[in-house]
Order: structure tokens, then sequence, then C-alpha cells
């Protein structure tokens, strides 16, 4: 049976035990194509990007592994070429979809002047054109010991909402019968990592050329399954799309 991760070190850690008991077949992509896998039955089980089960929770069922923080995220985050993030705009990464409704929401909340611009390209070249820039995952980590971090936006939507900010959450479809057993062994898989954290960050420190302390208090900050605050925030979540637009 197929299931899907996130290609990012995000997922390494929780999917770390379930990939070496080779149970199922792990399929890693990015975020958005695994809902299209997902719902073209490519895959039995993935974590998507809230923004898009909001829009397809008629045909998918959710589960409780996601990815989430309460408060700093660290790998979802403006970084700038100035001291602060001013009014001008704000290039947002095109591998963001989640992200960058969330950022919409913020700028909108808080009264915020700046353009966002979707942009493709690595965080480098998305800099030489742009002052600040929102990028996610792996290139948000890199970018940040580079650049200075103007905005955290698992911090930004704790302090406007009060709850966790919920960026991906898994899903199968309706109507498919083992979704709950895949995510049982998931959550398992996760919490067994957990339980040998420092020797996953040695070998994530090496796989990803990532520092051991980053790595370290990185995958403690994350949150990977959803209680009733993270089910809270989706909620919240699809509430502000609706009322600022943001379909």
């Amino acid at each position: 049976m197929k299931i899907g991760k996130f290609g990012l070190i995000n997922n390494f850690l929780p999917y770390y035990h379930i990939e070496k008991e080779k149970k199922y077949t792990v399929v890693e992509s990015s975020p958005k194509a695994l809902a299209e896998m997902v719902m073209e039955g490519e895959i039995a089980y993935a974590p998507v990007p809230s923004y898009h089960y909001i829009l397809s929770k008629n045909s998918l069922k959710r589960h409780s592994f996601c990815v989430a923080s309460d408060g700093q995220v660290f790998s979802v985050v403006i970084v700038s070429k100035r001291k602060r993030l001013d009014d001008s705009p704000i290039a947002v990464t095109s591998k963001s979809v989640t992200s960058s409704k969330m950022l919409e929401i913020v700028v909108r909340e808080r009264g915020m002047i700046n353009r966002t611009v979707r942009v493709g390209g690595n965080f480098m070249e998305i800099l030489r054109d742009f002052d600040h820039a929102l990028l996610i995952g792996d290139e948000a980590i890199k970018a940040r010991m580079v650049f200075r971090v103007v905005m955290d936006l698992g911090e930004e939507w704790k302090e406007i909402t009060g709850l966790p900010a919920v960026f991906g959450i898994s899903a199968s479809r309706m109507g498919f019968e083992h979704g709950e057993i895949i995510d049982r062994d998931v959550i398992e898989s996760y919490r067994r990592g957990m339980s040998k954290k420092d020797e996953i960050v040695e070998i994530a420190s090496l796989k990803f050329r990532m520092p051991e302390e980053f790595l370290s208090v990185y995958f403690s900050t994350l949150i990977h399954v959803a209680g009733r605050k993270e089910v809270k925030s989706l909620e919240v979540f699809e509430e502000l799309v609706n009322e600022h637009r943001l379909h």
C-alpha cells in the first residue's frame, strides 16, 4: 500500500521508523503533489496542505497526524535583507499553499499594506529581486542561517488566533477503510522517533547538512498529533479564508 510523506525535513523523524519497517511503500513529494495523489487515488494516505484540505473536505477524511506548531515553527518564515519588515512587497515562494494564505490573513488582520508577489526560484534568487521573502520547509531553514528572520508565521498565527498553526493535516479519500490504521502506524512511528530523538537528529544532520542543535529544537517544536486545539485552528483558518475571500 502506498502512503505519502512531505519531501521535507519536518517529516523525517515521524516517518523514520515506518520507512525502516517497509510495511508501506512511502512516496515522497511536495505537499501540493501529495494532495493531488490522494484525490486521484494514487496513494492511500498522506499529509496534505491545510488549505487544500479545507477546500476538499467533502472528499477527504481527516486523520490525526499533522504538521503544526504552537508558536514558533522555524521553517515557515519571512526572511529579509533589512533589519525589519517594512511596507515593501513580500515575495512568496511558489512552493507554498497554506502558508501564503496564512500570510494574506496576517497582512489583513494586522492592517499591513504589504503586497505579496508569488515567485519561483530558491531563496538566493528570490532575494536578489525582493527585500523580504516568505519561505517554507528546508529552504526556509537554510535561508534563516543567512538572512534575518523578520516574521515566524507560526508565532504570528498564535498571536492573532491564540491557536497552533496547522500547516498540514493527514487525509485519505472518503470511503477508504484503512486510513485510521495507517494513521495509527504513522503516529506510532513518530512516538518511537521521539524516544530516539538524539539518534535521529544525528542522522538527519548528516543527511540534510544542518546543525544538530537546531534540529533537536526543531523536532521537539513541531506538533504531529492533532488534538482539540489543532482541529479548532483548522476551523478558524477556514473561517478566515472565507471572511477574507482567499479562495
